[in-house]
């Protein structure tokens, strides 16, 4: 019997034969950036999770945990993969304290499928991620994801209070708790955000929630040049106004969303209705003192729509093989030059970039097209604050600059994973 066999079998004697794909065909359907795993299986509890990574361990198999499989792009391609580990099954509501603002789920769950949950309790999540009704919880703690509203909710970073994850031998480790002050000392639950499943497999995670707000309307603010909208985002900053969003959109991501025009800020607003009421009125007047050339109001399904469509612009899922999705982070007030720089770039290189931005916040996701691996290195030399390039084309680097605390990274990997067995060089080598 060949070792793929071997481990197909084990993995089958826990989880059930309907939930190991062992064949070429189904495997296929879980490639990680071409590299086509020996094996998939899903498991259906933590004690199944801890036995699949468990048996991984035993037979040396390189393991790749896999939610909805919406943010696979990011990272290196890895160097082996023995099996990938669907999380799917993993979706149930663990505990729920309506009472306290809290609750526990499965990481496979879709934030999706949790937004309709808590929506039934007039609560929420405020994440709004890209393709929501595939994007799992685990992949985006791992992924370290964000949305528009992180402007005014924070990041998953911010809102997780509890975590449960299985190391590479099988062994379950769990941090923080179901309150939202519990952590003296250090935060170990911290460590898995951003990770990329380089260090556990995630298999349940606890939040604070808010209570859904009783108003949002949303101010599409376009302007005729971007150095106007920019005035009107430094001339935001120094009010009193809290909006739960402001992003700024070009002129491709406005083709995209079907808007025309040069560029556009949409502003958000949540809370009492007075209060919404108020704060569409000054940001219009803001807008209108700043340039902008017409104010469209947005309420109700034609605000939930567009800000749906406005997360998923920069979605990883579909990338077309000439195609790229680059995220940069840098400082607010060098957001404009930034986005300068990419449109530049882009069009020295004969291509366009379609760029949505957390105006407030300093993060550019910037779509480019058509691409090629000229265009890619260049922009890893041109764009300082780049954090990662996801693209299909390969041999080309994924990573902007190494942080100076990697050394302690690849220290905190070898008592994780000593032998390297969870998403092995998904980051830099050793990692």
């Amino acid at each position: 019997m060949s070792e793929q066999h071997a481990l197909a079998s084990a993995l089958a004697a826990v989880v059930g034969s309907d939930y190991v794909l062992g064949d070429l065909a189904g495997r296929a359907g879980y490639a990680v950036q071409g590299v086509v795993p020996g094996c998939v299986a899903a498991p259906g509890s933590l004690e199944e999770l801890a036995a699949v990574l468990r048996i991984a361990h035993e037979h040396g198999a390189a393991v790749a945990p896999w939610g909805g499989g919406t943010h696979q792009q990011i990272g290196n391609p890895p160097g082996r993969l023995g099996l990938v580990v669907r999380t799917g099954r993993l979706n149930a509501v663990l505990m729920h304290e309506p009472a306290d603002l809290t609750i526990s789920v499965g990481a496979g769950m879709t934030i999706g499928a949790l937004r309709d949950y808590l929506g039934q309790h007039r609560q929420m999540l405020p994440l709004d991620p890209p393709l929501p009704a595939r994007a799992t919880i685990g992949g985006l703690i791992a992924t370290a994801a964000d949305g528009p509203r992180r402007l005014g909710y924070g990041t998953l970073r911010e809102l997780l209070i509890g975590i449960t994850v299985v190391e590479a031998g099988g062994r379950v480790s769990r941090a923080g708790g179901m309150v939202v002050k519990n952590v003296s000392g250090f935060d170990m639950m911290k460590l898995y955000h951003g990770s990329l499943g380089t260090l556990a497999v995630i298999a349940s995670a606890n939040f604070k929630l808010l209570p859904l707000p009783r108003a949002s309307a949303t101010l599409l603010c376009r302007f005729g040049r971007s150095a106007a909208a920019f005035a009107a985002i430094d001339a935001l900053q120094r009010t009193q106004l809290t909006p739960t969003a402001a992003e700024y959109l070009n002129r491709g991501a406005l083709s995209a969303l079907e808007f025309g025009g040069e560029c556009a800020l949409a502003l958000r607003a949540e809370g009492l209705p007075a209060a919404v009421e108020r704060h569409l009125s000054d940001l219009r007047t803001l807008a209108l003192a700043h340039e902008a050339t017409d104010t469209t109001r947005l309420d109700h399904d034609q605000d939930t729509e567009f800000w749906l469509r406005v997360a998923d612009l920069p979605q990883l899922a579909d990338l077309a093989g000439d195609e790229a999705v680059i995220k940069l982070a840098t400082l607010p007030g060098a957001t404009e030059q930034a986005i300068g720089q990419i449109e530049a770039l882009a069009a020295r290189n004969g291509g366009q970039a379609s760029i949505s931005a957390r105006a407030l916040n300093g993060v550019i996701y910037a779509r480019l097209r058509p691409l090629g691996a000229t265009t890619e290195r260049a922009l890893l030399a041109a764009l300082p604050g780049l954090q990662w390039v996801a693209c299909a084309l390969q041999g080309v680097p994924r990573w902007g600059e190494q942080p100076p605390g990697l050394d302690l990274m690849r220290r905190i990997k070898g008592e994780f994973d000593p032998a390297g067995q969870i998403n092995p060089g998904r980051y830099v080598e050793g990692l």
